[in-house]
């Protein structure tokens, strides 16, 4: 197998150089455009791969450099459009990376891993810097510092804030709450890894699924990694 990406801010000098970024072509623009994040898990909708390409080892997202060519995509078989359980996909590139200090893989969680509040995690991507502020020139990489959140907690929340809408609190178990006051995922961010610092590792807990006005007020949702991996391992 060739190298697989996993898809679905205050800025910072970024330590965090395994996420990776999905472009599409945008016609009027002439140009292949931002879409969302991704990160690589292994160094070696049927949407057609020819409509993509990926950006690897750059702080910089509009950066000259030679976008990689994708060969397959593999979409979760259990997604669901409207409650966005295990909202994420994989994308076998073409041809193989090679690593280096600013292209490496991250690490998958164990199935008996456990991440709470207490852990060091962080959130990294290029998407808007705040509710309808798009990120400027030179489109430098943003990342923050964000808090993992319970989901009974993560629950209570979106109750509180939105009693009228009980279907956008439906929060399962294959899904992770993290962020609050700003401290979240924005506009173009999706797909972005959550990844936790553990035993000198920087782990992926999560891949950035929705959430409501840039996290301002409640926790973003992430596709918690974990309760995907059988599915993962079955391709890597």
């Amino acid at each position: 197998m060739f190298q697989l990406l996993l898809l679905a801010l205050s800025f910072l000098e970024s330590p965090v150089f395994m996420i990776s970024v999905l472009r599409t072509y945008d016609y009027k623009a002439s140009s292949w455009v931002h879409i969302c994040g991704g990160s690589i898990i292994r160094p070696h909708q049927d949407a057609d791969p020819a409509l993509y390409r990926v950006q690897v080892g750059e702080v910089y997202l509009y950066k000259e450099q030679d976008l990689l060519n994708i060969s397959r995509i593999i979409i979760h078989p259990d997604y669901n459009e409207f409650s966005k359980r295990f909202d994420v996909a994989l994308m076998q590139l073409t041809a193989r990376l090679v690593t280096s200090t600013h292209v490496s893989p991250v690490s998958l969680p164990k199935d008996s891993s456990t991440f709470n509040s207490s852990d060091q995690c962080w959130l990294a991507g290029w998407g808007n810097v705040l509710q309808n502020v798009p990120l400027q020139p030179p489109y430098q990489l943003y990342e923050v510092k964000i808090p993992i959140q319970d989901n009974k907690s993560c629950k209570r929340a979106y109750r509180k804030k939105m009693p009228d809408e009980p279907k956008s609190v439906a929060i399962f178990d294959d899904m992770l709450c993290a962020g609050t006051l700003g401290r979240g995922p924005c506009f173009g961010d999706s797909g972005g890894p959550l990844v936790c610092r553990k035993s000198n590792k920087w782990i992926q807990v999560g891949v950035a699924s929705m959430g409501v006005d840039c996290s301002n007020d409640l926790p973003s949702i992430f596709s918690r990694v974990q309760s995907s991996l059988a599915w993962i391992h079955q391709h890597i």
